[in-house]
């Protein structure tokens, strides 16, 4: 079998746009394809110089993603949380039990955001 060389996580929302401005602004992502047809509009977003986890924002009907969490480590949940729009209503950080540090929110298309350091 191949080794897999990338992930690509595919969120369809009415709010394509937005949720990828987000990623943007506040994970410092970067657009690595946009395309806006008639049916067929989305954009595809990357962690600056990375292609190995890549978030494809889709425009479509809303669904319900109250399943779905992404997760962010970072150096310094603290230092990230400190540079988060003061307007974003967010929960922690918080200390886990398993030696990790939370920061939880929702990004514009209703997906639970998990920011976290220490850990694994």
């Amino acid at each position: 079998m191949d080794a897999i060389l990338a992930i690509k996580t595919k969120i369809i929302c009415p709010n394509w746009r937005e949720t990828a401005q987000f990623y943007r602004d506040h994970f410092g992502m970067e657009v690595v394809e946009e395309w806006d047809e008639a049916g067929d509009r989305g954009a595809i977003i990357a962690l600056p110089g990375r292609r190995e986890a890549l978030l494809e924002l889709y425009d479509g009907p809303q669904h319900d993603l109250s399943g779905l969490s992404l997760q962010f480590r970072t150096e310094d949940v603290d230092t990230f949380a400190a540079g988060l729009d003061p307007a974003i209503p967010r929960d922690g950080p918080s200390d886990r039990p398993w030696g990790a540090r939370y920061l939880i929110f929702e990004d514009p298309a209703g997906v639970r955001i998990i920011v976290y350091s220490g850990g694994w």
